[in-house]
């Protein structure tokens, strides 16, 4: 539905909450970490997408308001994003509230709530530029199958324009703390979407974990997979606290 100033007013409260974790993880990271301090209730992340006419940026944190953020409970979760397509821009802004659950090798995280986006265009669209309240749902997925191989999907829905991303990769840890795999994706709107494939390298540490891919996309199935293929690109970085 349209709903004129909420995505300002929603971006209003994601924001804060989104500086004030990645200002948090900046200062707690800095100073040494005593050997008794509280398990991390705090996650942080932000990042960059780069496509051959499209490019993005998010940052967002989740809050385990009843113990730590690697423990099963309730989460709380801002997350605020831009982007451009040439044509126009996009900015969204989503606050939700989910649940994480250890079952074994699989960690599993279910989140919904409300998302605001605000589109504005320059050129034919079939979708009206302004901005749109709706639900969100997000589904996190990830699976230690051995000690080396792990596979992941992250999936998320959201009502204004179905907006939709989905991506899955499957690793094999080098070592400990570095990972490298293939990543598949596909991510867009009931207009026109993208689809990629390509490689990835993660490195982790106890505090967080850093994240690059890169490889090839071209048209999703929305668009009917036409349209030349071009290359991607991805940056994440992710802190605990």
């Amino acid at each position: 539905m349209a709903c004129s100033g909420s995505l300002a007013g929603l971006i209003r409260v994601a924001l804060p909450v989104v500086a004030a974790c990645a200002l948090a993880s900046g200062t707690s990271t800095a100073r040494a970490t005593p050997p008794d301090e509280e398990p991390p209730r705090f996650e942080t992340w932000s990042g960059a997408e780069a496509f051959d006419h499209i490019w993005s940026v998010y940052s967002g944190a989740s809050f385990a308001p009843f113990g730590s953020v690697r423990a099963d409970g309730f989460r709380l979760r801002a997350v605020a994003g831009y982007g451009d397509h040439g044509s126009g821009n996009a900015s969204f802004a989503d606050l939700l509230v989910g649940y994480h659950s250890q079952i074994g090798p699989v960690t599993l995280k279910v989140l919904a709530g409300l998302t605001a986006t605000d589109r504005q265009s320059d050129g034919p669209s079939s979708l009206p530029p302004g901005t749109e309240l709706g639900g969100k749902g997000v589904a996190e997925i990830w699976w230690n199958v051995t000690d080396r191989a792990w596979t992941s999907v992250d999936l998320s829905w959201g009502a204004p324009h179905g907006i939709y991303n989905g991506r899955m990769r499957l690793g094999w840890r080098l070592w400990p703390e570095l990972s490298s795999g293939l990543e598949a994706g596909s991510a867009g709107s009931e207009e026109s979407d993208i689809a990629r494939l390509g490689g990835f390298l993660r490195y982790e540490w106890a505090s967080g974990e850093l994240s690059l891919s890169a490889g090839l996309a071209m048209d999703g199935p929305v668009s009917h997979w036409e349209g030349p293929v071009g290359p991607f690109g991805t940056f994440s970085v992710l802190m605990r606290f």
